[in-house]
């Protein structure tokens, strides 16, 4: 059996379907809690400053959120850059943040499990919560 050169193989991956990860992160500094606009906003503008016009490509947008931790989601390929990205942010709205990542994982239930204890399930967002109780 041939064996393709490993670059050919790493080049053929990157062609198949895009894989998620998500990302877990919490807010150290401020002590009060944020919005989940206010870290939209962050996140989308400092996706921008950094990824211009392949912003859209990287798959980037806040999963959970409840005031003080959060989840995001991107592509695999992008993952190294988006952590680098949330640890770039310094501001949110006119507060002083300090933003550490707490790990990555390919599925939400085994990032909150490793890494936030089993909290930030969809019921601990409150912004989803009134999400779905506005659907009914």
């Amino acid at each position: 059996m041939l064996a393709l050169p490993i670059f050919l193989h790493l080049a053929s991956s990157q062609n198949r379907k895009k894989r998620h990860r998500y990302i877990g992160f919490v807010i150290r500094e401020p002590e009060r809690e944020l919005s989940r606009e206010e870290v939209k906003e962050a996140i989308r503008d400092k996706s921008l400053e950094i990824f211009g016009s392949r912003a859209r490509e990287v798959g980037l947008r806040l999963t959970r959120f409840n005031g003080r931790e959060g989840i995001v989601h991107c592509y695999h390929l992008y993952k190294d850059d988006v952590i680098s990205l949330l640890r770039s942010i310094e501001r949110i709205g006119n507060q002083r943040v300090k933003i550490e990542t707490t790990g990555t994982s390919g599925t939400i239930k085994s990032l909150t499990k490793k890494y936030f204890g089993g909290r930030l399930k969809k019921e601990d967002d409150p912004d989803y919560m009134k999400r779905v109780s506005n659907r009914r």
